[in-house]
């Protein structure tokens, strides 16, 4: 979601559920079923808008008592992980509600630009990237915001 979208909803409790990178995951998503392929050419310019629009919205994600965004390991006994996060406000509050059973911590919900998701990767070797909107576009990223 753009960042005043974010702020309008904040102040007015109105709108903030909507998010071009969510509308372009669901157009590639839509045509993947259709070519079977990522590879495929047809997906070419939507990869292209994802990107483009990346570095343009911020993130809703959870975060622990240490302000840590929480961890998704890749493997149980990996120490490599990935965070979720999401587009708008209407998928946090699906997907937050979700992922917390999954914890027995208590987190809240923090904004996350992509350059906080490319300073994490700098910071931390295991940490391999994002899971956009797990709970229904299940869309991953690295930590640079490629697919």
């Amino acid at each position: 979601m753009q960042l005043k979208d974010y702020k309008y909803y904040q102040k007015t409790s109105e709108g903030g559920c909507t998010s071009q990178i969510k509308d372009f995951i669901n157009l590639y998503i839509e045509i993947l079923k259709k070519v079977k392929k990522e590879s495929a050419s047809e997906l070419d310019g939507v990869k292209i808008n994802i990107k483009r629009s990346y570095p343009e919205e911020v993130y809703l994600t959870l975060v622990d008592e240490k302000n840590q965004p929480i961890r998704l390991t890749l493997t149980e006994k990996s120490t490599e992980y990935i965070i979720p996060i999401f587009t708008d406000v209407c998928e946090y509050d699906e997907g937050s509600e979700k992922l917390s059973k999954l914890f027995l911590d208590e987190f809240k919900q923090t904004v996350i630009t992509p350059y906080d998701i490319k300073k994490l990767g700098e910071d931390d070797e295991n940490f391999k990237g994002i899971v956009i909107n797990p709970h229904s576009q299940n869309f991953r990223m690295n930590t640079e915001g490629k697919i």
